[in-house]
Order: C-alpha cells, then structure tokens, then sequence
C-alpha cells in the first residue's frame, strides 16, 4: 500500500502500519512537506519504514492500494491517476466527491480499470443501515446535524466568504443549511461524513446538511435522521477532536484503520 497525505489523519494512518495494527506493508508514502514525510518514517523501526517520495505518481509503483489522506484538493490529482495506474483507492477525503464532473469521472474510470474505490464511514455511526434502507426502496429522508465548537469550524470558505464572525457567538447557533454538495464544498476541512451519508443513502442532492457552531460544545457531534417505508433511523455519535486538529474527529482516522485493517481480516462485520 500507499499512502498520499501525512498530515493528522495520515500519520494516525502510517503508525497503524508501524506498530502492527493493520497487518500489511506500508511501501510509499508522499506529502509535499518533507518533514512530514520524515516524521511519518520516524514512526517505523529502521528496516520497516516505507521510501518517502517526491513525487506522488511513483506511490502507484507494485502496489494495490493508494490510501488518500490530504484533503479534498489532492483527490481530482490522486484518485483517477491512481485507479489508471491498476490501484484501487482508499478515499479519506469524500467531500471532493460532491463536484458530480469529478465524482462522475472516478467512477467511469474505476468501472473502466476494474478497480474499487473504498470510501470509510469516518466520525458517523448507521452507515450499514442507511445503505440496506436505500437498498429496499423505501428511504426518503436523510440529514445530518453536526455541531462543533467555533475553533473547529474557523477558516471555511463558507465562514469567510459570508463574513460569518463564530468568535462573536454565546450560545449554539446554526451557520449553514443545505444539500450535502453544498455543504462539503462549502466546508471541505470540516464534513466530509456528508458525503459518505449521502453516497450510503439517496446522493447529495437529497442529503440535508445542517452545521451548528457551539462555544460551549467541546466535541464534535454528528447526527443522523432517515426516514421511509422502513421506518426510521436515527444516530448520534459525539467525537473527540483530534488533539492536532480540532477541525478533525479522531474517529476519523480510527475509521480508516480499521477499514484498511478488515480488508485483509477472516471475518468482516459491517461496512
């Protein structure tokens, strides 16, 4: 495997591979920093690091998957060149899917190279039981609220752009309503489970979004309604913000472990 981004995310990522948790090889990783290339290699026992790379196309070398873990901007660079190059892809940053050229694009190409693109539920729970309600016919409903503290939320271009001020904000207020297309591209740091739920359920289109900054929230809080003929849904899942990133849950990167850590396992349960 490869992996494509060594920020938070993928560093929690590569010190799964380090210390045995997921039972493969770590071959290439790739970062325009250098230092976090290195840091990344420091997390390995001499002998055991993956080659650092500077240029991103030399991960798809000999190897079956490329994990992407860099944010929305790098997946129109990585995903298709990756899928091209007989990889399948390990998709961290989901809310890029929200441009439909793009979206539409991966999955020709994937079809075409008979490759997978694996897309992990991240900070949310009730994945598996939207897509079998999807799967009936019968769903006609799904949103997600996310609630998270103003520091969480600060610098998207959703924020900036409207002049939104979340520092002037005493109690819970919601600063943004619409489709899962326009919330993951109006928060591409921040909300990339709406896409997953939408993908899981009835598209982005239909998946409403709702996005609440709370200065007196220290978690970030993801919750899940649908509704149908199979009647309802609903979850609620309360993340710890990463210690290094308070614009990411630390389930975020557990849940990419584990999917990377199943795919190779006996016995899989759920999604």
């Amino acid at each position: 495997m490869s992996l494509f981004g060594c920020g938070t995310i993928g560093t929690e990522v590569a010190r799964a591979f380090a210390d045995g948790t997921i039972n493969a090889d770590l071959v290439r990783i790739y970062d325009r920093n250098a230092e976090k290339r290195q840091s990344v290699v420091d997390e390995f026992r001499a002998g055991d690091a993956p080659e650092p790379v500077d240029d991103f196309t030399d991960l798809f070398d000999g190897v079956d998957l490329v994990v992407e873990a860099a944010g929305q901007s790098a997946v129109d660079e990585v995903t298709v060149p990756s899928l091209e190059s007989g990889c399948d892809v390990l998709l961290l940053s989901a809310g890029a899917l929200a441009a439909s050229e793009l979206r539409q694009q991966v999955v020709r190409t994937a079809e075409r190279e008979g490759q997978v693109v694996h897309v992990p539920s991240g900070a949310i729970a009730g994945l598996d039981a939207v897509k079998a309600a999807a799967l009936t016919g019968d769903l006609e409903t799904v949103s997600l609220t996310t609630t998270k503290n103003p520091a969480g939320l600060e610098g998207a271009p959703y924020l900036v752009e409207n002049d939104i001020d979340l520092s002037a904000l005493d109690s819970a207020t919601t600063v943004f309503e619409g489709s899962a297309t326009e919330a993951a591209l109006a928060f591409p740091s921040n909300i990339n489970v709406a896409m997953a739920l939408s993908l899981a359920g009835i598209g982005p289109g239909g998946t409403t979004v709702r996005i609440v900054a709370d200065p007196d929230e220290s978690n970030n809080v993801h919750h899940i309604e649908a509704t149908g003929g199979m009647g309802s849904i609903e979850t609620t899942v309360r993340n710890v913000p990463s210690p290094t990133n308070p614009k990411t849950s630390y389930l975020a990167a557990v849940s990419a472990i584990e999917k990377l850590r199943t795919m190779g396992a006996t016995v899989r349960v759920g999604t």
